[in-house]
């Protein structure tokens, strides 16, 4: 039967109505959260709210707000992996200060705000967030290289107005595909609180579109913030950065490969088309605001202070290795821009381009690929000259570092730049009268100022707009009289250098000609270049042979340190540090004693605490403690370190004009004290003689100082081995004369009771060797510091020894590395001794400070990737272990054979002493 017309009209408005309904969304909602809530009776209402964070969102939707209310007596929420798993605005109640979301960064593997990529669109404002065991905030992702292109992280977040700080590790991370954050208005500060060893502010890793704009990070562990790993169209402007543990701002940095996106960035540039622009950097470790592996990165209008106190330079140019894959491409810097930059240094580089020889690599790597892009910035040094360093073979300026001058006309850059004093206030900005007004040049990509002060035309220089009038124009250039008469304006811009030249040397010339007619100018010049090249060669002849390099150079130049190890094949570094550890050095009273040691006792597990080998283990420190100054409270302290597994303690020993006798005597009684009474020597199994390793006072071992001083016994090998010494760890000892010509290799000696210094020669440990001799001896490298130079022309001698004066930098680690000592026919397992005398108090700062804590954070990064590279912290015991266990032929991981042949001590807690301190004797350094 056919629907009337009127009824069919009817029904269809109905549905029409019906389906409008049921398309409108649903509306938003909002709860409430307070410490005075309840999370089983509350209903999330203003009046009746819930208890906890984690409760209110479980009962939200999609697109609802939780409100967080904030009372000053009580507005702490502790709680960790509070999670947004939806889109979702978390946010504090309106007139009440900040609320605070709190995580214990003793809890493990905690975040305090996560972000899952489901949840993009979410908000956090007006909050306080700290701790975390890892970070403050987290933007999830559940992209991985080669997945689905669907797959993205947490985007469209935008975090506003909050205050993050105390975190673990980092303030914000921001994982790949986590694109278009909004950072505004944000204050970081006080990162690292659990691990200070890689605590930026915020880490973006190949997260597009960041805005990062209006805030304050400070206080910083490592950087402030970065965006690498292929981020794309990141905008950083408006903030201020400073105080941080390393560098400022980074464009780019070093990233794993597998977190970069192949198909969007098959170059694996580290930052594409990233806009850094006014904002203030002041007091870094390293660079003010670095670039990296950047492509179109721009750098304008920036105002940086005091940056790279540790290293680098304001403006930097640096090198991706990215974990030294071999598909990885580490490519230059690519077409920069940097403007209206303002620079202010005391003392250190204002811009420096990097590059290095890395023969893993297959040759150079640099930092920038054609020209730095930098005009119209202005460059102040209070302390001296501003340094512009180009580390590149090919580089115009021919030398690593010159002034401002030569960077113009060298390099071509800086053409309208200037180098001047910039009077600015505290804040960083100009006062009247200042150079950097109206002395930048107009950029579209920059129309505000760090204040949101629109940029006059021109604009200032760096990131403050003052609106003032520009100082009075410079007086032009002086005229400098040339060789025929005529006068040439030189500007400090234009490359007329060799006008120059020709024009100083004719006045030159006709100077001389007054002074000594006759005699070419040139003659006397050649004549007095060679005289100066003959007394150099002489002074060369006498350092060579006060620094006793002659009897082990030609064994230098023979040995054949770099063994080859099959493509492929994961190479072991075994790490062992040795201390000459005398707190009785230079005589002082018991109180200087106990400070020496009570330092180590504090600093040495807080220097431990952030590092690890390929093991899980700490570093290890072996003290090798001298028999003369013995105190029982200084052992038990270091024997408290070795509970922790921070240390081992060994033998030292300084002795004069001795006797076989004497010598054992004071062997014996020393080592079964340690034994007995501190537990810090392992027992033989068979004869339960103590067993321990050594390090001989002033570097004589078996009587091997030419001048008869220093020891007396020439058959102490033989001593050394019946009172249960395995192992000799004293050399190299160079520049003193007591060096052996065998260097670089783990070697047997044999002594020769009729002759001293038995151990100058002898063979090599090799894979199925034997022992027949008395003693292993386990050198540490010995070789050329090419990098620091006497004079700045003769190398100094590199005898892997840690001080104040030679610290332990990244080349002087490298040259460790590729000096490849081995047991023969275990190249792969690479042997690194160091050492140092540890209670020195000029040296304590470089040992257990910044200094070495980035030694290890060093050998942590470059040589512990799992497989190229695996790091073993070892201690000297352990080394000789792993030397016996590659002599029998065993293989695999070298940590498996830690305890080998000689047990680890049980290191017990001491008995009260009944025995009186053993009387000290003059000590000397050894």
């Amino acid at each position: 039967m056919p629907i009337p017309a009127r009824v069919s009209g009817v029904v269809a408005a109905l549905l029409l109505v019906a389906g409008a309904v049921l398309s409108v969304p649903a509306l938003s909602a909002e709860y409430y959260v307070s410490t005075a809530g309840n999370d089983t009776s509350g209903t999330g209402t203003l009046q009746n709210p819930y208890r906890t964070v984690k409760r209110a969102i479980s009962a939200g939707r999609a697109g609802d707000t939780i409100t967080l209310r904030a009372p000053a007596n009580n507005r702490i929420y502790n709680e960790c992996d509070v999670r947004l798993r939806q889109k979702m605005t978390l946010q504090t109640y309106a007139g009440e200060g900040k609320a605070r979301i709190h995580c214990a960064i003793t809890t493990a593997d905690s975040v305090t705000i996560q972000i899952d990529p489901a949840a993009s669109g979410s908000r956090l404002s007006n909050l306080e967030i700290s701790g975390g065991y890892y970070y403050g905030i987290m933007l999830q992702t559940n992209w991985y290289q080669g997945g689905p292109a669907t797959d993205t992280g947490a985007s469209d977040v935008v975090l506003e107005d909050l205050l993050i700080h105390s975190t673990g590790r980092d303030g914000i991370k921001i994982t790949p595909k986590s694109n278009r954050a909004t950072i505004r208005r944000v204050e970081i500060h006080t990162t690292g609180a659990r691990d200070n060893s890689n605590a930026d502010g915020i880490d973006n890793v190949n997260a597009d579109g960041m805005l990062v704009e209006d805030s304050y990070i400070h206080d910083t562990a490592t950087t402030g913030m970065y965006f690498k790993g292929g981020a794309r169209d990141v905008v950083v402007q408006r903030n201020r950065v400073e105080n941080t543990g390393d560098a400022g701002i980074l464009v780019g940095f070093d990233t794993s490969v597998e977190f970069f996106d192949l198909s969007a960035n098959p170059q694996y540039y580290e930052s594409i088309r990233g806009i850094v622009r006014n904002n203030v950097v002041r007091n870094t470790g390293y660079s003010g605001i670095g670039m990296y592996a950047s492509k179109d990165a721009i750098v304008a209008n920036n105002t940086i202070i005091n940056a790279g106190l540790k290293g680098h330079a304001a403006l930097f140019f640096g090198l991706s290795f990215q974990d030294w894959d071999k598909d990885a491409k580490r490519p230059a810097n690519v077409n920069p821009t940097v403007r209206n930059n303002l620079v202010m240094q005391d003392g250190r580089p204002c811009v420096e381009i990097r590059w290095v020889h890395e023969e893993e690599l297959g040759g150079g790597l640099s930092a920038l690929d054609g020209d730095p892009g930098m005009d119209w910035n202005g460059y102040s040094d209070r302390a001296g000259a501003c340094r512009f360093i180009d580390q590149r073979p090919q580089s115009p300026m021919l030398v690593a570092n010159g002034d401002f001058d030569r960077w113009r006309r060298r390099m071509g850059a800086d053409a309208h730049g200037m180098q001047a004093a910039f009077l600015l206030d505290e804040t960083g900005k100009p006062q009247p009268g200042s150079p950097a007004i109206r002395a930048g040049t107009p950029l579209d990509t920059v129309t505000d100022d760090v204040d949101g002060h629109p940029r006059g035309d021109p604009p200032d220089l760096g990131a403050y707009e003052t609106g003032l009038q520009a100082a009075a124009a410079p007086p032009p250039p002086p005229a400098v009289a040339v060789g025929d008469g005529t006068l040439a304006t030189l500007d400090a811009g234009a490359d007329d250098a060799d006008l120059a030249a020709r024009s100083h040397y004719l006045s030159l010339q006709n100077a001389w000609d007054r002074f000594a007619p006759g005699i070419p100018l040139m003659k006397f010049i050649l004549l007095s270049l060679t005289v100066v090249a003959l007394l150099g060669l002489v002074l060369a002849v006498h350092l060579v042979r006060k620094r006793n390099v002659m009897g082990w150079l030609l064994a230098w130049m023979k040995q054949d340190w770099r063994a080859p190890v099959p493509k492929g094949t994961t190479r072991h570094l075994l790490f062992c540090f040795v201390d000459h550890y005398e707190p009785a050095w230079g005589k002082p009273d018991l109180e200087k004693e106990r400070a020496r040691v009570a330092r180590w006792s504090r600093d040495l597990p807080k220097l431990c605490a952030g590092h690890r080998d390929a093991d899980g283990r700490a570093p290890v420190h072996s003290f090798f403690y001298p028999e003369e100054e013995y105190r029982e409270e200084h052992l038990d302290a270091l024997v408290d370190l070795c509970r922790q597994g921070l240390g081992e303690i060994e033998i030292h020993l300084h002795h004069d004009n001795d006797t076989e006798a004497g010598l054992r005597e004071k062997l014996s009684r020393f080592t079964e004290l340690l034994a007995a009474r501190h537990d810090a020597l392992p027992r033989d199994p068979l004869t339960g003689q103590p067993r321990w390793s050594f390090i001989h006072g002033n570097w004589a071992l078996d009587n091997s100082h030419p001048s008869g001083r220093h020891c007396g016994v020439n058959n102490e090998l033989i001593v050394l081995r019946e009172e249960g010494c395995y192992a000799d760890f004293t050399l190299p000892a160079a520049p003193d004369p007591c060096q052996t010509r065998t260097v670089n290799r783990i070697h047997y000696a044999k002594d020769d009771p009729l002759r001293c210094k038995s151990h100058d020669t002898g063979p090599r440990v090799r894979v199925g060797g034997r022992q027949d001799a008395d003693l292993m001896i386990i050198q540490g490298p010995l070789g050329f510091r090419w990098k620091s130079r006497k004079f700045g022309v003769i190398p100094r001698i590199e005898n892997s020894d840690i001080r104040k004066v030679a610290p332990p930098s990244r080349d002087r680690i490298d040259a460790w590395v590729k000096t490849g000592i081995h047991v023969e026919g275990r190249p792969e397992w690479t042997f690194v001794k160091i050492h140092t005398h540890g209670a020195e108090d000029c040296d304590m700062d470089t040992l257990l400070g910044p200094s070495m804590d980035e030694a290890h954070r060093y050998l942590e990064s470059r040589y512990n990737d799992g497989k190229e590279w695996k790091l073993h912290y070892v201690s000297a015991r352990e080394m000789y272990n792993l030397a016996k266990a590659a002599e029998a032929g065993e293989t695999g991981e070298p940590g498996e054979y830690r305890d080998y042949v000689i047990p680890r001590p049980a290191y017990r807690v001491a008995e009260t002493a009944s025995e009186p301190a053993m009387p000290r004797t003059a000590g000397s350094i050894g």
